[in-house]
């Protein structure tokens, strides 16, 4: 029978990954106490959440909401970072934090319902953030728009670029 606290752990957890598309899970072992609190600080200022929860309850809050893929990964100390804010976010912030200290170690992720391993969340912490894609995608889809009106201009600008030129030439003469 679980006790009354961990029920309020439970609860609180499921209330705070409700509407939650993505989950990150990292190995924090062998992190100093001044490594953990630098990487919550980091958390805390880009939105992120990272929380420290019994496996056995966190293997609970997923299975009730319909997650079971994580299950495997639920072994040893694990952290469960999470953003309600951007699925991205945790994954650049676990990355750049590892490669300074070299850890923690990222066990594995959820997005969107699909699981991703170690590697996969490596390559995407290296994207770029989703405002930077969508600018990027507009940037090219304006780009043969702007060349083409940028050569009408050119044409139509030419006939007086070209009386200045004869001007200068017939002055010298």
């Amino acid at each position: 029978m679980p006790t009354p606290q961990k029920e309020a752990i439970l609860k609180d957890t499921a209330e705070r990954i409700a509407n939650v598309s993505g989950f990150y899970l990292a190995d924090f072992s062998g992190l100093t106490v001044e490594s953990i609190t630098k990487l919550r600080k980091q958390c805390r200022d880009q939105g992120v959440q990272f929380k420290v929860i019994k496996n056995t309850l966190l293997r609970r809050a997923f299975n009730d909401r319909g997650i079971k893929a994580l299950d495997a990964f639920l072994e040893g100390p694990t952290g469960l970072v999470f953003s309600p804010v951007s699925e991205m976010a945790p994954a650049k912030i676990l990355s750049d934090f590892a490669k300074e200290h070299e850890k923690p170690r990222i066990k594995a992720a959820v997005v969107d319902g699909r699981l991703f391993d170690e590697q996969a969340i490596a390559r995407l912490a290296a994207l770029p953030s989703r405002e930077v894609l969508l600018s990027q995608l507009l940037a090219t889809f304006i780009a043969p728009m702007t060349t083409l009106l940028a050569a009408i201009e050119a044409t139509i600008a030419l006939p007086a670029v070209m009386a200045d030129v004869l001007e200068r030439e017939r002055r010298k003469a």
